[in-house]
């Protein structure tokens, strides 16, 4: 597969000092972890502190250096031993990337199989995982074919220029998800330049250098050694872990973070009056309603959760002459403008919302209906308007996407459900003919007690259903305003309708997005307050308007709604009521605020201290959001602004983590 030293392949190249197979092999991961050097240093979402910058040069440098000197030693076990035995070398090369595959790629292939294969029989998902794995275990040996076919003067830098485009482009299109396949095609991309440059002849103006560099080749090869050695054993601090993460080519830290999973403890004391809330909640007492109850009798409760809003879009009021109905809103009601939701993807946050528990607390089974995926239609929370229906509230909703129906538990407990399917060939369902339809069935409604949900989708990337001009930000501002005007019509029929005396509207959203805040644009991949951040707008005329400042989350909603009807709020939940803070009161509220994505989790503490651990890359940040709101600066380096916050998070998830056997919260796209 590689010549041995000093070999020229090409016999029409003057017989000179050639490049031999494990120094092609080094000099590829060389070439590699130069290329990922210019991606890291051009990356604008870089920690600014220099110290992090040359940390993560080096790390980085020292993988890549371990990956090529591993490599190399194995090119060299090849060609001291396996160039008279072609056969069973191509056979030994088979196995190892067969091994590299099963090894690295089966969690980055199975979110997708998961997806596209839910429902189907059993053994499809495992078997199209072992297809998958074998497919792209073959692209090594595919790339060292190559390379040898490649193997002559000037098509071996024609072989040479795609693999470093490879190498440069794999971390942008493979960003997150994909550590084991950017890892694959990392090696295929070494193993493509690798072998079409070995073997070439030494121009005869660099013979002498190279002669020359030929007998400190032992102590480069030592000293690199140790670099890569301490590399691989030490662990960057927890700052340069994370911008590793970034967009660039670093190929290890996902692995190396595994395997250098330390055991938390838990010993930092919770206070006194968080305690209840990090102990099994499964038997805890119902939570009676606020005495006295705010309806007398035959509450009508609308709740209109808007996607992708921002809060500070309603915050700032610099765009209340773009939304005059949400500024109305946030004028005449309780905002609470410290309001976060409890995931950065609607189906996380929702569910949460309706369940009153996080995602990990629930139970995912794939493929509840026609729509492929996870979802918790076997978990058994009781969702709050289950419970309204059972005490005699007619439960309303009209949905914008097929799965938020009862079937696929998201929601449940509507005794009316209808989905307003889309016009064409949109993927869901836009507000007009969703108020449409709501406006039509409140022509009905008469003296009895209801709850009505409408979920808006409109104002979702790619941004292009209110004109395709200006920037993102603009056209995304464009279909808000959108929404805007139909919730107008919405307000202006309760307030003008018998409803008004006994109404109250809810207003929040699922989730922000983000705009280049944290190098992340749209949403679901972080959890930075961008994308956690939402507005909650609580309005009826037996509400004083206000603005409250305490922190507050979406899981509190389930109790509030429950509260506004006059009825007890499982012990299950983990939200408290706002009915207080309805009434004018300033109550203290004990509850963490956690938010969930993608395995990663956020904890934000009393104090304002904000911890997001994410558990598949292995990276924490802690973040100080009364000083620094934009999270910019993480103070996870620093040994005592870690630990209670860490130790609080993992005691909260170990407490209240769903335990099944067999069962493992998955990790959800």
């Amino acid at each position: 597969m590689f010549p041995a030293d000093g070999e020229t392949v090409n016999e029409a190249e003057p017989r000179r000092t050639s490049v031999s197979g494990p120094d092609a092999v080094l000099f590829a991961w060389i070439t590699a972890a130069v290329t990922n050097a210019i991606t890291i240093a051009r990356s604008i979402a870089l920690p600014p502190r220099l110290v992090t910058r040359v940390l993560h040069h080096g790390f980085d440098a020292g993988h890549f250096l371990a990956l090529g000197l591993a490599s190399a030693g194995l090119v060299g076990l090849h060609v001291r031993f396996g160039r008279a035995r072609p056969r069973a070398s191509a056979a030994v090369l088979l196995v190892l990337s067969l091994a590299l595959g099963a090894l690295v790629l089966p969690s980055d292939l199975a979110t997708a199989i998961e997806r596209h294969a839910s429902g189907r029989a059993a053994w499809v998902q495992p078997a199209l995982l072992v297809l998958f794995v074998a497919l792209l275990a073959l692209t090594i040996p595919l790339a060292v074919l190559l390379g040898r076919l490649a193997a002559r003067p000037y098509l071996r830098w024609v072989a040479a220029a795609v693999a470093a485009a490879v190498l440069s482009i794999s971390p942008v299109l493979l960003q997150g998800d994909y550590a084991g396949v950017r890892l694959f095609v990392a090696f295929a991309a070494v193993a493509l330049f690798a072998a079409a440059l070995a073997g070439a002849a030494w121009p005869a103006r660099l013979a002498p250098f190279a002669a020359r560099l030929r007998p400190l080749r032992a102590s480069f090869l030592a000293v690199a050694s140790l670099g890569a050695a301490a590399s691989l054993v030490v662990p960057p601090r927890p700052t340069v872990a994370m911008a590793m993460q970034s967009p660039s080519g670093s190929l290890l830290p996902p692995f190396l973070g595994a395997l250098r999973e330390k055991t938390v403890s838990y010993d930092a004391p919770v206070p006194p009056e968080m305690a209840p809330w990090f102990v099994d909640r499964k038997a805890a007492p119902p939570v009676p309603p606020s005495s006295p109850a705010v309806f007398p009798a035959n509450p009508a409760v609308f709740l209109f959760s808007i996607d992708c809003l921002r809060n500070d879009v309603l915050a700032s009021g610099k765009y209340d002459d773009k939304l005059p109905n949400l500024a109305s809103l946030r004028k005449r009601g309780v905002y609470f403008r410290s309001a976060r939701s409890a995931g950065s993807q609607t189906v996380y946050s929702l569910s949460a919302l309706f369940a009153g528990t996080y995602f990990s607390q629930q139970y995912w089974t794939p493929n509840a209906g026609p729509i492929l995926g996870l979802w918790p239609a076997k978990d058994e929370t009781p969702r709050f308007p289950e419970l309204l229906r059972a005490r005699g509230a007619t439960t309303i909703t009209f949905a914008s996407a097929a799965w938020l129906v009862n079937q696929y538990g998201i929601v449940r407990g509507f005794s009316e459900e209808t989905f307003v399917r889309p016009a064409g060939n949109s993927r869901w369902t836009m507000s007009k003919p969703l108020v449409d339809a709501a406006v039509a069935r409140l022509a009905k409604v008469h003296g009895e007690p209801f709850f009505l949900y409408i979920h808006f989708l409109d104002a979702h990337n790619p941004y292009n259903l209110a004109g395709t001009g200006g920037s993102e930000f603009d056209r995304y501002l464009g279909e808000v305003a959108l929404v805007d005007a139909q919730i107008g019509r919405l307000l202006t029929l309760i307030e003008r309708s018998p409803l008004a005396e006994r109404a109250a509207v809810v207003l929040t959203s699922d989730h922000g997005e983000a705009f280049g805040e944290h190098g992340q644009w749209v949403h679901a991949n972080s959890l930075y307050d961008e994308l956690l951040r939402v507005p909650l707008i609580v309005q009826s005329q037996r509400f004083a308007p206000r603005v409250v400042d305490a922190p507050v989350s979406a899981v509190d909603l389930g109790p509030t709604i429950l509260d506004l009807f006059g009825e007890s709020t499982p012990g299950t939940f983990m939200g408290q009521s706002l009915v207080p803070y309805l009434r004018g009161e300033s109550p203290t509220l004990t509850r963490p605020i956690l938010a969930e994505t993608r395995m990663k989790r956020a904890l934000v503490l009393r104090d304002g201290t904000k911890i997001i651990v994410d558990d598949r890359s292995h990276t924490v940040e802690v973040f100080d959001l009364a000083s620094d709101p934009g999270e910019t600066q993480s103070l996870a380096d620093d040994p005592a602004r870690l630990h209670t916050p860490l130790s609080h998070l993992r005691r909260f998830l170990a407490t209240h983590t769903l335990k099944r056997e067999g069962y493992v919260p998955p990790y959800r796209r």
